[in-house]
């Protein structure tokens, strides 16, 4: 894919000519980044390693390459999407799997439920794509409040999404809940820019 400036990829670029934020200064989430012109305000394109899947991808984020995994055959790939500055009013983790292959819609939200720790309660959103489909769910987590979500297509491959958000301790309660409900309606909108690659016309 061109990054509209010639043929060369954000990875094959000096890193001083690239955008100055934490998503372009970071070697390895480069390697996943397809342009440097935006998709929209804030946001670049990326797409999986596995070429499974692509996103609008945060710019001030990066993707920690220690957490990194991919399968055999590229029949998953696993990441772990956060912000770099922890001393920020608000920190969000977000984990990203794809797998190639499910049994049901109801068990990816089973087990997604199983690995948060409680009964989360799912609801569809609109997709943005065709032959594709995305339910979220809000975590009850007072201490780590956060929004996960399973998204899956017409050929049984799914994505699942855990967020956590975190305040800093300067912030009062209320400040707090504004931040992460503002984070959560942010965190839904890049969850809804995800499409699995194989969604439309296969």
């Amino acid at each position: 894919m061109s990054n509209g400036k010639g043929s060369a990829s954000p990875s094959e670029m000096d890193p001083k000519d690239l955008p100055n934020v934490p998503a372009f200064q970071d070697e390895f989430t480069r390697d996943f980044l397809q342009s440097t012109e935006p998709v929209r305000e804030g946001y670049y394109p990326l797409e999986g390693l596995t070429g499974k899947f692509t996103m609008d991808f945060p710019e001030d984020m990066y993707i920690g390459d220690k957490s990194y995994d991919r399968g055999k055959n590229n029949s998953s790939e696993r990441l772990i999407i956060s912000h770099k500055d922890e001393t920020l009013d608000l920190y969000t983790e977000i984990r990203l799997t794809y797998y190639d292959f499910m049994d049901s819609e109801e068990s990816i939200k089973s087990g997604v439920s199983s690995k948060a720790g409680e009964e989360l309660e799912f609801r569809p959103l609109k997709s943005n794509f065709d032959n594709q489909s995305i339910e979220v769910a809000e975590s009850k987590d007072e201490i780590y409040p956060g929004v996960m979500a399973v998204i899956w297509n017409e050929n049984r491959e799914n994505i699942q999404l855990f967020s956590m958000i975190t305040c800093s301790d300067n912030l009062s309660e209320d400040e707090c809940s504004k931040l992460v409900e503002d984070e959560k309606e942010r965190v839904m909108n890049i969850f809804q820019s995800i499409k699995l690659t194989q969604s439309e016309g296969e």
